[in-house]
C-alpha cells in the first residue's frame, strides 16, 4: 500500500499545541507537509495566553527532520493565522479548524458572555480562518478543510448548550460550503472525534480514556486531507479504532390534506404511527430532497392520492384473490434467435453464433429469454381490486431465476399469481409471481414482476412485502470491469417482435401521450443487453452458469443511445448498473447476477484486462479517416497498476497507417504514462489532464504538444 504524501503541500491546523491538534501537526510533517502550528496557549476554559506550546511542537517538527512554523493568533483573527503560511510557504492547501474552548454549565446557570466565547471561538473562528483561506484555494483549484464538531453537536449534552449549539453550527457551515467549493476542488469535511484530550480530562473515566487515544483519530483527518480523497460533505464519527459515516434520514411520513378540506389536530393524531414509522426510511443529501417532499404533497394531494384512508379503487386484497389462467407458449430456434437480435447480440461480436444459428454445435438460448414467456401471462388489465389508468403503469423491478437451461425449441406454461400489493404513496407496486415450467412439469424458471402504478397509492395498504426480491447497492468502489455497447436506432422495433408490442415503444404519438419525446426502448431490452454483458465477462458466455437477475428500472433508454454496463465481482455474485453513457444517468440499478459456479474468465487486475481496455477498444472501433487525417501522430500509452507498466496500447495516427492496437510502438511522437483508475478518470471528465499532469498522475515524454490532438480521438468518450 503507498503512503499518502503531502510533499508541496501546505497544512494549517488550528489548537495545535497539543492533544489531536499536536497530532495532526506531527503526522503531517512527517508525511511531507509544511505546517502552520497554531495555538494560543491559553487554558482549556479559554483563559491566558503563550507562545509556549506552539514553539514546543514546531520545535519537535524540526527536529524530526519536518518544515514548521508557528503562529500565536486567536482564531477569531483568520486572516493573520492565512497569512503566516503564505508569508512563510507562499500558499495554502489544507485547513484543519481544530481549536476549541468548553465553558460548561447548565442552560439556566449559563452567562451571555459563557455562550458567546464558546460559539465565537468554535463557530466564528472556523468561519474567521476558513473565510480567509477560501479564495487562496479557489484560485489554485485546490482545497481540503476539515470541521470539528462534536457527539454533544450531534445528540446534545447536559450542561454544554453552548457547546452542542457551536458544533451543531460546524456541520449545517460545512454543508454549504461543500456546495459552494465543489467546482473549485475544495473539498469540505466534518469531524466528529471521541478522544481523551485535555478538553475531555474529567469527563471520560480513566478506564474507557486508555483506549481512546488521539493517535485512532488522526487516519481519518489525513485521508480526508489527501488529494485521492474525493468526498464532500460528510460527516463521521470516529472514536476508539472505529469509524463511521452518518447522515440525515426522515420517515416515510404522510401525506394528512385533503383538496378543499381543512387539515386538523386529529388527523395528525390518528396517523401518528405512520409520521413517526422509521421502517420505510428515506436519505436526505440536499435542500432539494426536503424541498421535494412538499412538491411531492402537493401532487398527491392534487390526484386525490393522500394518507388519510379514503375510499379507494386499489384494493389489494381483493387483487390477491384473483385466479390467472395457466398461459402456454412454443418457441422454436427462429423467436430464440429473433430475441437475440433484440438485445444486441452480433455475428461481429465474440462467441456469439452460438446464440444466433441454429446448426451452431453449441446453440443454446440467452437466459435472459425467461421473461418473454412470462409476459404474457400477468395481463391485470380485468383484475378486479385494480382499477386504474392503463397508460400510468411502469415496470418497476425484475427478478428472473432459471432452474435449469432453457430449451431451444418447445412448449413451456406459466402460472402467474399477485402475491402483493404495496402502497408506496405516489403509486401502487404490484409484485407477481410467474412460474413456467415444461411439458413434463418441471420448474424451467421463474419470474418476479414488479409493476408500479403511478397515482394509485393512498389507499392504507402496507409498504414492505417479505414476498419482493430486493435489490442489492453495488459495492462502493470504482467498477471492476465494464463493458459499453451502442444499441441501434430500431432496437426498440426488433425487441417488440419478441411480444412486447406496446406502442409506446415504436409510435411517436402514443408516446407523447405517455410524457415522452420519442419512443424508449424496453426496459427488459436493457435488461437483455446487461445480461450478455455479465455473461461474457464473467461466465464465458456460458448460459448455464447463469442462476439468477434482478435489476431495478431508473431511467428510460432512447434507440441509439449506448448502454454501458459497469460490473463488480463479489464471490458468485457480479453487481452491475447500467448507464446510458450520453447522459451518465443509470438505467438499470441495484441489479445482481448469481452464478451458478466458480467464476470463468474473470478479469485480472494486472496480468488480464483492465478497465481501459474497453476505452481503446471503442476508439480503435470508433476510427475514421476524418480523425486520422485531423491527428496525423504516433502514440504509445503505457497503462500502470500499483507504479508498474502492465499494458502497452499502440495508437499510429498518421496517414499513411491508422490503427490503435495493444503493444509498443516502433517510434511514438509522444509517450503518455498513466494509472489505469486516472485514464478512466481523465476521460470521464472527472481529471482534469492538465491537473493530472502537473500533479505527476500523468507522465508525458516526446512531442507533448502531441498530447493536445488526443481530444481529437476521444471525443466520444468524455472531454479531455
Amino acid at each position: 500500500m503507498s503512503e499518502l504524501r503531502f510533499d508541496g503541500k501546505v497544512v494549517l491546523i488550528t489548537g495545535a499545541g497539543a492533544g489531536l491538534g499536536k497530532c495532526y501537526a506531527l503526522e503531517f510533517a512527517k508525511r511531507g507537509a509544511s505546517v502552520v502550528v497554531n495555538d494560543l496557549g491559553s487554558t482549556p476554559g479559554g483563559v491566558g495566553s503563550s507562545a509556549k506550546v506552539a514553539d514546543q511542537v514546531v520545535d519537535e517538527i524540526r527536529k524530526l527532520g519536518g518544515t514548521a512554523v508557528a503562529n500565536y493568533d486567536s482564531v477569531e483573527f483568520g486572516e493573520k493565522l492565512v497569512n503566516t503560511a503564505l508569508q512563510n510557504f507562499g500558499r495554502i492547501d489544507i485547513v484543519i479548524n481544530n481549536a476549541g474552548i468548553l465553558r460548561d454549565r447548565s442552560f439556566m446557570r449559563m452567562s451571555d458572555d459563557e455562550w458567546d466565547l464558546v460559539n465565537k471561538i468554535h463557530l466564528r473562528g472556523s468561519y474567521s480562518v476558513t473565510k480567509a483561506a477560501w479564495n487562496h484555494m479557489k484560485t489554485q483549484n485546490y482545497g481540503r478543510i476539515i470541521m470539528t464538531s462534536s457527539a454533544s453537536g450531534l445528540y446534545g449534552n447536559y450542561g454544554q448548550s453552548n457547546y452542542s449549539a457551536a458544533k451543531m453550527g460546524l456541520i449545517g457551515f460545512a454543508n454549504t460550503l461543500k456546495l459552494e467549493g465543489k467546482k473549485y476542488n475544495i473539498s469540505v469535511n466534518t469531524i466528529a472525534p471521541n478522544a481523551l484530550t485535555r478538553l475531555t480530562e474529567g469527563l471520560i473515566p480513566p478506564e474507557v480514556g486508555k483506549d481512546l487515544k488521539i493517535e485512532y483519530i488522526m487516519p481519518l483527518v489525513i485521508y480526508l486531507c489527501h488529494e485521492s480523497c474525493l468526498e464532500t460533505g460528510g460527516v463521521f464519527e470516529v472514536s476508539g479504532g472505529h469509524v463511521c459515516k452518518l447522515r440525515w434520514e426522515r420517515t416515510k411520513g404522510a401525506v394528512l390534506r385533503e383538496e378543499g378540506k381543512p387539515m386538523l389536530p386529529e388527523d395528525i393524531k390518528k396517523n401518528w404511527e405512520q409520521v413517526v414509522d422509521f421502517s420505510e426510511r428515506e436519505v436526505l443529501e440536499t435542500i432539494g430532497d426536503s424541498v421535494m417532499a412538499g412538491v411531492s404533497a402537493v401532487q398527491r394531494v392534487q390526484a386525490g392520492d393522500n394518507d388519510l384512508g379514503s375510499s379507494h379503487p386499489i384494493k389489494p386484497k381483493l387483487a390477491k384473490q384473483h385466479k390467472f389462467a395457466p398461459v402456454t407458449t412454443y418457441h422454436d430456434h427462429n423467436k430464440v434467435i429473433l430475441y437475440a437480435l433484440g438485445v444486441g447480440a452480433s455475428t461481429k461480436q465474440k462467441d456469439h453464433l452460438k446464440f444466433l444459428f441454429e446448426m451452431n454445435e453449441d446453440f443454446s438460448v440467452l437466459p435472459s429469454f425467461g421473461v418473454i414467456p412470462a409476459f404474457s401471462s400477468m395481463l391485470i388489465a380485468d383484475v378486479k381490486g385494480l382499477e386504474f389508468n392503463m397508460t400510468q403503469i411502469l415496470h418497476g423491478e425484475q427478478y428472473l431465476e432459471l432452474y435449469k437451461p432453457i430449451p431451444t425449441e418447445g412448449k413451456l406454461t406459466s402460472q402467474a399469481t399477485i402475491v402483493d400489493v404495496l402502497d408506496k404513496g405516489s403509486g401502487a407496486a404490484i409484485i407477481m409471481d410467474v412460474v413456467t415450467k415444461d411439458e413434463s412439469g418441471e420448474k424451467v424458471f421463474y419470474n418476479q414482476f414488479v409493476t408500479f402504478v403511478v397515482g394509485a397509492g393512498g389507499f392504507n395498504g402496507k409498504r414492505s412485502s417479505e414476498h419482493l426480491k430486493a435489490v442489492a447497492k453495488h459495492p462502493n468502489r470504482q467498477p471492476d470491469s465494464f463493458i459499453e455497447q451502442q444499441t441501434s436506432n430500431d432496437q426498440a422495433a426488433l425487441y417488440r417482435l419478441s411480444g412486447d408490442n406496446n406502442p409506446l415503444h415504436i409510435d411517436p404519438s402514443f408516446a407523447a401521450m405517455g410524457g415522452f419525446k420519442q419512443p424508449i426502448l424496453h426496459g427488459l431490452c436493457s435488461f437483455g443487453f446487461s445480461t450478455r454483458h455479465v455473461m461474457e465477462k464473467y461466465a464465458g458466455n456460458d448460459p448455464t452458469k447463469i442462476k439468477a437477475i434482478k435489476v431495478r428500472f431508473a431511467k428510460p433508454v432512447i434507440p441509439g443511445q449506448t448502454l454501458r454496463t459497469e460490473m463488480w465481482k463479489e464471490g458468485n455474485r457480479i453487481h452491475f448498473q447500467t448507464i446510458v453513457a450520453e447522459t451518465g444517468k443509470p438505467s438499470l440499478s441495484g441489479a445482481y447476477i448469481d452464478l451458478t459456479e466458480a467464476i470463468v474468465d474473470e478479469p485480472k487486475a494486472v496480468a488480464g484486462s483492465l478497465l481501459s481496455d474497453a476505452l481503446f477498444e471503442a476508439a480503435a472501433d470508433r476510427l475514421t479517416p476524418d480523425v486520422i487525417r485531423k491527428v496525423n501522430a504516433s502514440f504509445q500509452w503505457n497503462i500502470t497498476k500499483n507504479g508498474k507498466v502492465v499494458k502497452s496500447w499502440d495508437m499510429n495516427l498518421t496517414k499513411d497507417a491508422g490503427y490503435i492496437k495493444q503493444g509498443e510502438a516502433s517510434k511514438p511522437g509522444c509517450t503518455v504514462t498513466v494509472s489505469d483508475d486516472d485514464v478512466m478518470a481523465i476521460f470521464s471528465g472527472s481529471l482534469n489532464p492538465q491537473q493530472a499532469f502537473f500533479k505527476g498522475q500523468m507522465k508525458v515524454s516526446g512531442n507533448i504538444m502531441l498530447a493536445q490532438k488526443l481530444e481529437v480521438i476521444f471525443k466520444s468518450q468524455a472531454k479531455l
